[in-house]
């Protein structure tokens, strides 16, 4: 244990001082110095210092994902910020000037959704109240909550800019909405398209693609017999998951190679329900191999039929309404008879099922596991259905985000995601803008009531038509929320104002962070935005990290009630301990496994470290007392110890891992070459390589080794308060990004610490030049070995600490000088006495070899019951000899190769290496304290 470990004070450890607490209290301290660092303006970018606009100092910039305006944090939320704060503060840190811009989203269905339930327990709908009141209700609604989220995430310690704080539905980045959809309008990229889209009968709008979510179903596949007309022996069977949909069916479809159905191509068959007559044709839509060959065509509710429909001139009768109801919608022409009118879809495939029976039409019914899109707001089966939408053409867009990626503009991590990325252009569809709501941005197209065909779409709002004077009425719809959004690191910067400073200045940003779950949705749409209107990618590098997940593998998430709400975590922990337990929990783009039903167990790391951390500052500062502390700058080389020498340069190895554990920061050159794609963004691996250094190394070894000389008046003592200053102050720099309110509250507390300055903006720390190793660092390490051995010896053999024990030492001329000249540490150290000789001697006890030879033999008689001992080891080392004879006899069984799964043979190959290596150490201390016999 170290000196630091202990509770009580060491006899030789100088009292704490009055003003430094015996223990951190987080909720004050964050609290404080939260405050501190926002009226201070820490985090305020300034623009004007940007090199790209003449300034000093290079750009780095990272923009929040915006959460939804009504939204309260969750652990995702906690998981994506710290991530970003991590980056964000170590640019700034490195001499960047960095913004960090956050905002939210206004959201569209979601806001929506709450304001129309609280409507519903009001006895009222939105119609009630009709569209002014609504978005008036609605926006008081979202500036009375929104923004909890942002002051969360400030709890969190986010050092964003909050000065410029975005909102998607403000009427600045309103305008810039506007001003893309009528440049694209204007290319001819955004249409109007009367196609089959996804609605969703419980949000009553259309959805893209994206926002209907395909979910595995196991449902039933209906086999339906469609009889020949004029011909009742003959008959086609076509199977269907959605019996309901065929009150719209207008023909059936054969393959036009199909040999079983050349005669039928032309002729007629009765619809069942209905006994209506609608044409067999030929359409290599239909697959020979697929069932029976035969597909019912219904074109206003699949979107591969209502592509046949458009091939063949074929009527499309909508039979399912806007809320899900089987329903006359556009040229029905009857088809949907009185006694299903108003029937739920899903009840009114029972009915159909049943007469179908009833008419001896239902050939069989089979289990059949396809996928089914659901909501992704709402998670309601989302019904295809015709409908007149705005659409973007996706194609050129997506040209320019493709090339990003393939040669190196853009890197994305981790790489496996690539891929998705790329096959998601390549087979991209039209998207689907339109939304038929009312909170959101509406769609700024105009129709005039005197000529049709004038449809106006206007950066401005009209009253009247500019082609002809008559009057002019505003498109019901509203845009897509993620029009807003993909516009996002373009519209938060000032565009379209292409001279805005900031614009100039920070564009393009340098990484974005987000989950992958929002790859499409977001993500690429931001990359094909930054093409479309700035000429360059928002970003070099896009960063998917993992997911919190329970213990049980699940998805952090409300409705499972497996979720951690980040805020109680803080209340009782503080937002350190959470920050750090999420980052060193995190390997890249890897999932964050967490328990919602332990909080104590799950954010132990975090906590204990943050414990660890004020103690080691407490005892470290106390020891160093206030008088005045050299400056390290002035001590020359000759100056220091081994100890201070191996702490340098353990420091000089710590900063640069943490480097290359985080960056770099941006590729110069504007692409990523490819041995440096995959480079950067470990941050556990910065978390672990800062808090070995604090924790292990210099708190563990270095302070323990000067204890002695900070306690000694006299130059020397000079030396290593100035060494434990700096390498405790460059330690706090290099965790600060991952635990900001802890380092700063001791670094405010180093001798010589001036008022008003900020660890948050201090600089990084540098490495010195990489040269050969310090012969001193060399030796320390030396001097290592010999103690951790000397503990692996007590430890193993179970000697008190408190009891003095005697180590032969044989070694070369030189290192035998250097463990002599540290006698006295070594043997405070590790409690043992040292004594020099030319060969082992005979006698019972344990030894050990280290690396370059020096040999260390720890007499044990005297000190242990030596043969009871023996037997212990001797019965523990013949119990592994039987367990690994039973080893070697099942991995060598052919029947166990052949039968077991790979992975359970690679782990029974593992132990055999575990215990080999078990038995070998075993038979060297049973060789050692009992003799060859």
């Amino acid at each position: 244990m170290s000196i630091s470990d202990t509770a009580d004070p060491a006899p030789d450890r100088a009292p704490a001082s009055d003003d430094f607490p015996a223990q951190y209290d987080p909720a004050a301290t964050e609290a404080r110095i939260s405050d501190r660092w926002e009226q201070a303006g820490a985090f305020v970018a300034d623009a004007s210092r940007s090199s790209r606009v003449g300034g000093d100092r290079d750009p780095y910039s990272i923009l929040l994902p915006p959460p939804n305006v009504t939204a309260i944090l969750h652990v995702g939320h906690g998981l994506n910020a710290t991530v970003q704060d991590v980056l964000v503060r170590w640019a700034r840190m490195k001499g960047r000037e960095t913004l960090w811009v956050p905002g939210t989203d206004h959201a569209g269905i979601a806001t929506q959704n709450i304001i129309e339930r609280q409507l519903a327990e009001e006895g009222r709908s939105r119609q009630d109240l009709g569209r002014d009141a609504f978005l008036q209700r609605t926006a008081a609604f979202v500036e009375r909550t929104g923004g909890t989220i942002l002051q969360q995430l400030r709890a969190m310690g986010a050092s964003a800019d909050w000065s410029r704080t975005a909102y998607t539905f403000s009427p600045e980045l309103s305008g810039a909405v506007r001003e893309a959809f009528v440049r694209l309008h204007e290319r001819g990229l955004i249409y109007r398209g009367h196609r089959v889209i996804h609605w969703c009968p419980r949000c009553r709008t259309s959805l893209s693609d994206e926002e209907a979510e395909p979910h595995e179903t196991n449902g039933t596949l209906y086999h339906v017999s469609y009889p020949v007309q004029g011909d009742a022996s003959r008959s086609i069977t076509v199977a269907t998951t959605r019996p309901e949909t065929m009150l719209g069916d207008v023909a059936v479809a054969v393959n036009p190679d199909d040999e079983r159905y050349q005669s039928l191509i032309g002729t007629n068959v009765l619809l069942p329900i209905l006994e209506l007559a609608i044409p067999v044709i030929a359409d290599e839509y239909a697959d020979p191999a697929f069932g029976t060959g035969v597909v019912k065509i219904t074109p206003a509710h699949d979107a591969n039929d209502f592509e046949v429909g458009r091939r063949h001139g074929l009527a499309m009768p909508v039979v399912i309404d806007q809320t899900g109801r089987m329903g006359e919608g556009p040229d029905a022409g009857g088809r949907v008879p009185e006694r299903l009118r108003g029937v739920d879809r899903f009840d009114a495939r029972k009915r159909i099922v049943a007469e179908l029976e009833t008419a001896g039409r239902l050939v069989k019914k089979e289990p059949h596991s396809h996928n089914v899109r659901h909501c992704y707001r709402c998670d309601t089966v989302v019904e295809p259905r015709l409908s007149d939408q705005w659409f973007v053409r996706m194609q050129p867009l997506a040209e320019p985000a493709l090339d990003a990626v393939r040669t190196g503009r853009v890197r994305i991590l981790p790489e496996r995601h690539i891929a998705v990325y790329e096959h998601w252009l390549t087979n991209i569809r039209d998207w689907n803008i339109s939304r038929q709501l009312w909170w959101g941005h509406r769609v700024p197209v105009w129709y005039c009531q005197a000529d049709a065909s004038h449809v106006i779409a206007s950066r401005e709002d009209i009253t009247t038509c500019p082609h002809c004077g008559g009057a002019a009425v505003q498109d019901e719809d509203v845009l897509d929320t993620w029009f807003s959004s993909w516009l996002w690191p373009m519209s938060t910067l000032g565009w379209p104002n292409e001279g805005a400073t900031d614009l100039r200045a920070f564009y393009p940003s340098d990484v974005l962070v987000t989950a992958p779950e929002i790859l499409f949705f977001w993500v690429a749409r931001m990359v094909m935005a930054g093409y479309a209107f700035m000429g360059d990618a928002p970003f070099h590098s896009i960063y998917l990290h993992g997911t919190a997940r329970d213990t049980k593998g699940r998805k952090m998430s409300k409705s499972l009630g497996n979720g951690i709400d980040p805020v109680d975590v803080i209340g009782l922990y503080g937002a350190d301990a959470l920050r750090f337990t999420l980052v060193s929990g995190m390997g890249l783009g890897a999932d964050v496994f967490l328990d919602p039903a332990d909080l104590e167990k799950t954010f132990a790391p975090g906590r204990n470290f943050s414990t660890k951390l004020w103690n080691i500052g407490r005892f470290l500062l106390t020891n160093v007392g206030t008088g005045e502390v050299r400056p390290f700058a002035d001590l020359a080389p000759d100056e220091f110890t081994r100890a201070d020498a191996w702490i340098l340069e353990r420091l000089d190895n710590a900063i640069r891992d943490c480097d290359r554990a985080i960056g770099p920061l941006s590729n110069v050159r504007g692409v990523w070459l490819d041995d440096e794609r995959a480079a950067g963004l470990r941050l556990n691996d910065h978390a672990e390589t800062a808090r070995r250094f604090v924790w292990n190394e210099l708190a563990d070894w270095y302070l323990e080794a000067i204890k002695t000389r900070l306690l000694t008046p006299g130059d020397d003592q000079q030396v290593a308060r100035s060494v434990l200053v700096h390498v405790f102050d460059q330690g706090l720099r290099l965790l600060h990004p991952i635990v900001p309110f802890i380092t700063e509250a001791l670094w405010e507390r180093l001798p010589g610490h001036v008022d008003g300055t900020f660890v948050a903006t201090s600089p990084w720390p540098e490495a010195r030049p990489a040269t050969e190793v310090s012969p001193l660092a060399t030796q320390f390490e030396e001097l290592r070995d010999v103690v951790s051995a000397l503990r692996t010896i007590r430890s193993e053999y179970n000697i008190a600490p408190s009891r003095m024990i005697d180590a032969f030492v044989v070694a070369s001329a030189d290192r035998r000088q250097m463990l002599d000249e540290e006698y006295l540490l070594i043997n405070r150290l590790s409690r043992t006495g040292l004594a020099f000789v030319d060969e082992a001697p005979a006698t019972q006890g344990a030894s050990v070899i280290l690396s370059g030879g020096t040999e260390l033999i720890v007499p044990l008689e005297g000190v242990i019951d030596v043969d009871k001992e023996c037997a212990r080891l001797k019965g523990e080392l013949a119990s592994l000899e039987k367990q690994l004879v039973a080893l070697e006899a099942r991995l060598g069984n052919p029947s166990f190769a052949e039968r077991a799964p790979s992975h359970v043979i690679d782990a029974e190959r593992a132990k055999r290496e575990e215990w080999s290596a078990r038995r070998e150490h075993l038979s060297r201390r049973v060789e050692g304290l009992c003799g060859a016999g």
